[in-house]
């Protein structure tokens, strides 16, 4: 899950949390506030009348009137609310039903508690399941003649229409936090896009930076932590492409220097080898042929650090010569065999029977398969094997050198291309070697539109390179 993912989730997760709060804080005030503005109409209801029945109460109580007389007086307000109105004198009690005819009853036992509030003047609104099943309010206020009271008018109401009016409440209430949560969510997620805005340079920055591309610099106004983080990071990217450029540097200016002295050197050995008192010495001879062996070596080091200057100055040419692969192929085996039959390896080779022509720079195409053959012998002990096989596939000629030696371990296959870097240093320490060859010949091959691939089993498992090279080759920078 991404870093904006998770900001989201939980920045909206806590709006959400808080907002349900609120709606559940405010719903509860909506719906106190709502019941207490029910009730208080109910009061007000009841108390109004009260008042209008009073006179035909009166009337009624003094027998100067009958129950048609009453209803009527009745009639108007029962049109005008949902609920049913009971009239109860002293000693009796009239209900009067809506839409029904009077009947003549008992006062209720005991007294609900409405009544007894209405006597002593501070009337209230009780709640109770009545006897037809239903939760309903009930209120009561007294009928007075004279100042005297002569009953009791009781107002019962089904909570229905209350719970309606706090379900509307609570559902605008509801949809207005969703349509705020949204509006909320819309925000943090455009204000953790313009955050994580730097963050995304930064990550695209590492990954060019982690290409090669050591020029590339994060712009970035921002002076919070992240803005920071920016600047060390340009700052680390100028200094190690600083000391690239003066590795570089030091690379070509001491391929350039040391190739005069090591042309003075080869040249006094072959003056030496002429030399009459010499060539009786056999002592003489074998220092001079193992110096000639170590200008060979060093020449071909200069020469890889001087192919890899030229890369990192981007002037490496593609080369424009006419080469067999297959000719080439054989006359590298036989320049290599005395070496491998010196170590006691042998050194086999698979040819295609038709000619392939690439065009290519030689001493490149010598640079990259001698490095390559040279590792492996260098990493073959006594008694093993290496193979060397040239198949064409299409426009892909494939090269797969195989050794029998002492492999590489996993954790070091990462690195193997990397300038200088030798696995397994202190198991390592008695072979020969600078760590460029490798490098050297993936540059190469780049340079060229080809690929190289190394794989090993693990230590003492042997080695496998597989190199395809492009039989026409577009230079590729």
């Amino acid at each position: 899950m991404s870093i904006r993912t998770r900001l989201l989730a939980i920045n909206v997760g806590l709006l959400g949390i808080a907002f349900v709060g609120i709606m559940l804080f405010a719903g509860a005030q909506i719906t106190a506030g709502l019941r207490v503005d029910y009730e208080q109409r109910l009061l007000s209801e009841i108390n109004l009348i009260a008042q209008g029945v009073a006179p035909a109460a009166a009337t009624f109580a003094r027998d100067e009137s009958d129950d048609a007389a009453l209803a009527a007086a009745f009639a108007p307000y029962e049109a005008q609310i949902t609920g049913t109105l009971r009239l109860y004198f002293t000693g009796q009690s009239i209900e009067q039903y809506s839409g029904e005819n009077t009947a003549r009853n008992r006062t209720p036992h005991p007294e609900p508690p409405e009544f007894e509030a209405a006597i002593t003047e501070e009337p209230i609104v009780n709640q109770r399941v009545s006897d037809d099943g239903l939760l309903r309010l009930f209120t009561a206020a007294s009928v007075k003649l004279d100042g005297q009271t002569i009953g009791l008018v009781q107002l019962s109401v089904p909570t229905s229409a209350l719970q309606a009016q706090i379900a509307q409440r609570w559902a605008v209430l509801a949809a207005g936090m969703i349509a705020l949560t949204a509006c909320a969510a819309l925000l943090v997620a455009r204000a953790a896009h313009r955050m994580l805005y730097s963050l995304r340079q930064l990550q695209e920055s590492a990954a060019r930076f982690a290409q090669g591309d050591l020029k590339h610099r994060i712009d970035t106004p921002s002076r919070d932590e992240i803005g920071a983080v920016a600047h060390a990071f340009n700052a680390m990217a100028a200094r190690i492409e600083s000391m690239l450029e003066a590795q570089h540097a030091f690379a070509s200016n001491t391929s350039h220097e040391f190739r005069t002295p090591l042309t003075t050197i080869q040249l006094r050995t072959e003056a030496l080898k002429r030399s009459p008192a010499l060539s009786k010495d056999a002592a003489a001879c074998r220092y001079l042929d193992e110096i000639d062996t170590e200008i060979a070596r060093l020449t071909n080091m200069i020469q890889g650090l001087t192919v890899l200057a030229r890369l990192d100055a981007d002037r490496l040419e593609l080369g424009r010569d006419e080469v067999d692969i297959v000719r080439f192929a054989s006359a590298l085996r036989n320049q290599l065999l005395p070496a491998a039959e010196k170590k006691g390896v042998v050194l086999t080779l698979s040819l295609p029977d038709e000619a392939i022509h690439v065009q290519v720079n030689l001493s490149h195409l010598t640079l990259v398969f001698r490095n390559l053959l040279d590792n492996a012998l260098k990493y073959t002990p006594n008694g093993r094997s290496i193979h060397w096989s040239v198949v064409r596939d299409g426009d892909t000629i494939i090269h797969t050198i195989t050794d029998t030696g002492i492999g590489i371990a996993p954790e070091h296959l990462p690195r193997v291309f990397e300038r200088f870097y030798r696995a397994d240093r202190a198991r390592l320490r008695d072979v020969p070697g600078s760590g460029l060859g490798l490098s050297i010949a993936a540059a190469i091959l780049r340079v060229y539109g080809g690929t190289i691939q190394l794989s090993s089993g693990g230590v003492n498992q042997g080695t496998t390179v597989l190199v395809r090279w492009r039989v026409n080759p577009s230079q590729e920078r």
